[in-house]
């Protein structure tokens, strides 16, 4: 009998630094949905879990940025539906026994939607432990501020904490001073700093049973980012939680949408 794994689902290449030393320990199988805008995060990717020895266990789906955020914009839930379908398939796999994916965080709607993908992927496996990975959290307090690989305080009731290893820490540092130059160039060296210094603990959250929702009176980053980039002329349509995430998770999770 095959030993049971564990599975994880990231929206792009570089989001599993928030768990590498989970991963070390787990090694489970690694679905990421699309290629992050670049070919160099997928490479660098390749090269952080080939250090830990974990690169024969990850599968690149190759979904383009651009053309998740057209399908967003046109509501083209079949596009997000095949990406969950393949998914799925991917997870058929009798052995595997927990599945984690990147959390809802506000932050960035190509994060947001793993966890509806997911959540469709697993639909004739609804029993199936699934838990949410941050990577940077909006506040609901502070303007324009972040919880970096951390779980909400509004959360923080359902969040498991894992202590690394000095061995899993090191490799973990290793990796990220040598491979993941793209994701610490993105992050800006503070959050990067807030990062290595909490590297030796990692969360995750029990995976919400419901259309993630914002605090009262919090407005999205993504829906200021959206507007100021339709008002500058950057874009013509701005993406939004109310009129692009909620009907997609809607679309993709019915029953979970109240």
């Amino acid at each position: 009998m095959s030993k049971n794994r564990s599975a994880m689902v990231f929206s792009h290449p570089n989001h599993e630094i928030a768990v590498l030393g989970r991963i070390q320990r787990e090694r489970p199988r690694l679905i990421f949905l699309t290629d992050g805008g670049s070919q160099s995060r997928v490479d660098q990717s390749r090269r952080g879990l080939a250090s830990i020895g974990a690169e024969a266990d990850a599968t690149f789906l190759d979904a383009r940025e651009d053309d998740l955020y057209r399908a967003l914009l046109a509501q083209d839930v079949e596009v997000f539906a095949g990406l969950s379908r393949a998914v799925a398939e991917l997870l058929s796999d009798a052995d595997i026994d927990t599945v984690y994916c990147d959390s809802a965080e506000f932050y960035n709607p190509l994060h947001d939607v793993a966890l509806p993908i997911v959540r469709k992927a697993l639909a004739t496996r609804p029993h199936l432990p699934l838990f949410e990975v941050p990577l940077i959290h909006q506040r609901e307090d502070v303007r324009e501020t972040y919880e970096v690989q951390r779980t909400p305080e509004a959360l923080r009731k359902d969040c498991i904490l894992f202590a690394l290893t000095d061995a899993e820490l090191a490799a973990k540092r290793k990796a990220f001073a040598e491979a993941y130059t793209a994701l610490a160039a993105q992050l800006g060296e503070d959050s990067v700093a807030l990062g290595l210094a909490r590297a030796s603990e990692e969360h995750v959250l029990r995976a919400r049973n419901a259309l993630p929702l914002a605090a009262p009176g919090q407005v999205m980053r993504y829906d200021r980012r959206g507007q100021a980039l339709k008002e500058s002329g950057g874009v013509a349509e701005a993406i939004t939680f109310r009129d692009h995430y909620v009907p997609l998770f809607k679309s993709l999770c019915p029953g979970l949408a109240a």
